[in-house]
């Protein structure tokens, strides 16, 4: 039986973007839920954000930078960090929700059917920066496969609010400077990369999504022989 995962992050905020994603992938047979982090702000969504994602029940819970942001509001002063304490503040309790945040990690690996998933919000090791952005080459995608990673079949990251699907060649990265001309694709070790990107904030062109107010995620079928079907996804949301 296949199985039918939907894999979302960056909801920043945006408590009608998360119902309308919830809506469509239920409609859709996801059976499961994973979420790559960035979860409250700069939007205005606090409990009622939270409630629905306890209803969704992720059974990945990935922490991303603007989670870090609201861990750290209280201890901090600038403009993001009094946007988190004012979503901090219309909680019904700051501190439960930030105890269940902190037990977040930054990266899992999960097997699936047989194909195994290295999960982060950016990087394996941190949550920030533009290294893994649209612009990034393949020795910075590469990264994703590096140290305990390097049996992942699949790297799924969130971060960069862009839908992406792309192949990254380890033994290219690795052998950059001895290739030859002709390169001989029986040593090949390709990987999938993708990027799920935003429920709440899509930055993608031509078309704007978020001004389109249509949510963005990434249905994944993995049927029983390991057969990877991803789909990109976007709805629209009043």
């Amino acid at each position: 039986m296949a199985t039918k995962i939907a894999l979302f992050s960056d909801v920043h905020g945006n408590l009608a973007a998360l119902n309308a994603f919830y809506a469509s992938s239920k409609q859709l047979g996801a059976t499961e839920y994973w979420f790559l982090g960035d979860l409250f702000g700069p939007g205005d969504g606090a409990q009622a954000l939270w409630d629905k994602m306890q209803v969704i029940n992720p059974t990945v819970k990935i922490r991303g930078n603007w989670d870090d942001f609201f861990l750290n509001c209280q201890a901090n002063h600038d403009q993001i960090a009094k946007c988190e304490q004012k979503i901090a503040h219309r909680l019904t309790s700051y501190t439960k929700t930030r105890q269940a945040i902190a037990a977040w990690p930054l990266h899992l690996e999960k097997r699936v059917n047989g194909v195994y998933f290295g999960l982060s919000h950016n990087l394996p090791t941190h949550n920030y920066g533009d290294s893994l952005s649209v612009r990034a080459d393949n020795q910075a995608l590469a990264a994703l496969f590096a140290d305990n990673r390097q049996p992942c079949d699949v790297a799924i990251y969130a971060h960069i609010h862009h839908p992406t699907m792309r192949y990254v060649d380890l033994h290219a990265c690795s052998n950059a400077k001895k290739l030859e001309k002709d390169y001989n694709y029986n040593q090949a070790d390709e990987r999938l990369v993708l990027n799920i990107g935003s429920v709440g904030m899509p930055f993608d062109r031509p078309a704007c999504h978020r001004l389109e107010n249509r949510a963005e995620f990434l249905l994944l079928t993995i049927k029983e022989d390991g057969t990877l079907t991803p789909d990109f996804k976007r709805v629209a949301y009043q």
